[in-house]
């Protein structure tokens, strides 16, 4: 049985929006930037299916959580196919992301009762995944969209809990400004983020959840 249901991921990435999408081949590395993430405040963390070594990580971070961050949902990124799905959620994801709308894969979800985060793009797509039951729609790449995008959705969908992700640069006004565009969280590659550097890493993100927190500021 899950940890989270969808109602449970959709109040933790409005409370805290800023949402890590990392992957890294190194169980110690993992570690590290998944606590100085946690340290800064983020409590929604996606791990993506991106390389031969992506399973076996996934599954030791998902025991780490479930030790030391019980309130943290840790999600899988990546994911095409209802296999795939299953056999993370196996693991302990607390939910699934998709690049891609896939109905097959909403259904695993739904008869696991965890959050489905599928990728939509255009008016169409993100309908259909809202009505698909979508916990959030995974906007992308919403650096080259853009929040003004967003807003023109917003416009016909503005019920509909979005999360922008795909190459958006780690700055406060960046941040803040998907937020006042309509963005209910935002997802931030990690290849992008000082992962090296674990206190930068939390410095950093302390302040991207703080710009968010107050977009008017940033």
């Amino acid at each position: 049985m899950a940890r989270f249901t969808s109602a449970d991921l959709l109040d933790q990435a409005r409370r805290t929006p800023l949402t890590p999408v990392f992957y890294h081949a190194g169980d110690d590395f993992a570690r590290r930037v998944l606590a100085a993430c946690y340290a800064a405040g983020v409590r929604v963390f996606e791990f993506t299916n991106r390389g031969p070594e992506a399973y076996r990580i996934f599954a030791g971070l998902q025991k780490l959580v479930e030790a030391d961050y019980p309130d943290l949902l840790l999600g899988a990124g990546t994911i095409f196919t209802p296999e795939e799905a299953e056999r993370f959620i196996a693991a302990g994801a607390d939910f699934i992301v998709q690049p891609v709308l896939s109905p097959e894969v909403a259904a695993v979800c739904r008869r696991h009762d965890l959050a489905w985060l599928p990728g939509a793009m255009t008016l169409t797509e993100v309908y259909q995944a809202a009505q698909q039951g979508a916990a959030l729609v995974k906007l992308y790449p919403a650096g080259y969209l853009g929040p003004a995008y967003l807003q023109t959705l917003r416009g016909p969908l503005p019920q509909v809990p979005i999360m922008a992700t795909g190459g958006l640069e780690p700055r406060p006004e960046v941040v803040a400004a998907w937020r006042q565009a309509g963005a209910t969280c935002v997802g931030l590659d990690s290849r992008l983020l000082p992962t090296q550097d674990p206190t930068a890493l939390t410095a950093l993100m302390r302040t991207l959840l703080a710009a968010m927190s107050n977009p008017t500021a940033a």
